[in-house]
């Protein structure tokens, strides 16, 4: 291995990775892994997550059919619960969307919904970036359980638009709270 001032200085930004050692739960030993520099600033910031998902026009059209159900993130499992912090919206619209009397999509732990994204967010008539101002719909947080994006009816398509959904959450462990 190089003396360490003999590699050449950057300038990192959140794509970046770093070299480190991670603790494997099953062995306790230590592994030598990348760390995303975007994700350790969201995991040193009181322990927040974020992830964007992308709902393309096909998803967006199954959306309220059983198998259109969309897992946004998957269970934490055990003891612990994924709990909603914030959630932003880009449209990125080619076509409009149209509502036929949806009352928007629901991301849903279990049977508790935990934040609506109204139509206004999908049918714009332009590129529209939002944040969902009271995100919290249904402030029970079913344990263990996935994060899912669904709709009671459809959602009808006038082109090839695709939802981009920002997630900010919080993983809570009951075991250690």
């Amino acid at each position: 291995m190089a003396i360490i001032y003999g590699y050449p200085t950057g300038t990192p930004t959140t794509k970046d990775n770093v070299l480190g050692t991670q603790v494997d739960p099953v062995t306790e030993e230590n592994k030598t892994v990348q760390f995303n520099i975007g994700q350790m600033n969201t995991l040193s910031a009181n322990n927040f997550l974020e992830t964007t998902f992308v709902l393309t026009a096909a998803q967006m059209l199954a959306l309220h059919t059983a198998a259109g159900k969309i897992q946004l993130l998957p269970s934490p499992g055990g003891t612990k619960s994924i709990k909603l912090l914030a959630v932003s919206t880009f449209l990125d619209r080619v076509a409009s969307f149209t509502s036929a009397g949806s009352a928007g999509i629901d991301l849903v732990i279990g049977t508790s919904t935990q934040a609506r994204i109204t139509p206004a967010l999908y049918t714009a008539a332009a590129s529209t970036v939002a944040s969902l101002t009271t995100p919290f719909v249904n402030g029970t947080i079913t344990s263990t359980l996935p994060l899912f994006a669904t709709t009671a009816t459809a959602i009808v398509l006038g082109g090839t638009s695709s939802l981009s959904i920002k997630l900010r959450y919080q993983i809570l462990d009951t075991s250690a709270f």
